[in-house]
């Protein structure tokens, strides 16, 4: 499954929705957003920062590489984004701009959001067709997941009716749509299955056995055989036989000893 490495460098205003989304990412430590790792200055004196470097599957690809997921494992993929999008409907964290494949999921199955600050300059920002405020982009990211949920499961319609309930982004709506998330079950892992045709590996063929092991392999896997295309008789039973008979033969000794 490919990857992605996503780092970018914004500029933009010292003043406004940008500089109040540098503020506030440099001073907290987001779990499942984007870090800003450098800030500085460019020539023209515009503020400059740069993210970290992430790794990991867009949320779209990942799910066409999961399939079905099972109610757990949609809990471990949404969760975390709608407790984030709490945090920032009440205020908590301010997020920019995103989309669904903002959303990265790592190789633990960890998303992380990789919105976009607002009022970036146009030259720093990658030219995009669609973009949604970020709680927004997140409630998607989450009807994403559970819309790939097989619709049998008994809590499909609970939490279809939730998310669309909380696309307006309204605190206490949102609220309510992790409650379900977590009524619906436990997170489960997110099982990261190579291709088969990718990953493939075929164990080395043992060396066949030569000489007197080879001769010994034969005895012990196919038996004795017993005269020129006879039956094979199993070592273990001709064992079985030849102790009876020096048994017999011992016994047979001792009583004429004893005559």
């Amino acid at each position: 499954m490919a990857t992605t490495t996503v780092e970018h460098r914004w500029s933009g205003s010292d003043t406004g929705r940008y500089a109040l989304w540098v503020a506030d990412r440099c001073a907290s430590e987001p779990q499942h957003c984007v870090r800003v790792t450098t800030v500085g200055r460019s020539p023209d004196g515009r503020l400059v920062v740069q993210t970290e470097q992430l790794t990991g599957t867009p949320l779209p690809d990942a799910l066409d590489r999961i399939g079905v997921p099972t109610v757990g494992v949609a809990v471990t993929l949404t969760l975390p984004l709608l407790e984030l999008a709490i945090d920032a409907a009440a205020g908590a964290v301010v997020l920019g701009d995103a989309r669904a494949d903002d959303v990265l999921v790592d190789d633990s199955g960890a998303p992380v959001l990789v919105d976009h600050p607002p009022d970036a300059d146009p030259g720093s920002a990658p030219l995009r067709t669609s973009e949604a405020p970020g709680v927004t982009a997140l409630v998607q990211a989450a009807r994403a997941v559970w819309e790939r949920v097989d619709h049998r499961e008994p809590c499909r319609a609970a939490v279809d009716a939730a998310v669309a309930g909380a696309l307006g982004g309204a605190v206490e709506d949102l609220r309510r749509l992790v409650a379900v998330v977590h009524a619906t079950g436990p997170p489960r892992p997110v099982r990261w299955e190579p291709p088969a045709d990718v990953y493939a590996v075929v164990a080395p063929a043992p060396p066949e056995p030569t000489g007197l092991l080879a001769v010994v392999q034969d005895v012990v896997e196919r038996g004795v055989r017993l005269g020129r295309g006879g039956v094979r008789v199993p070592a273990r039973t001709l064992l079985v036989g030849v102790v009876v008979a020096s048994g017999l033969v011992a016994a047979g000794v001792l009583g004429l000893s004893a005559a």
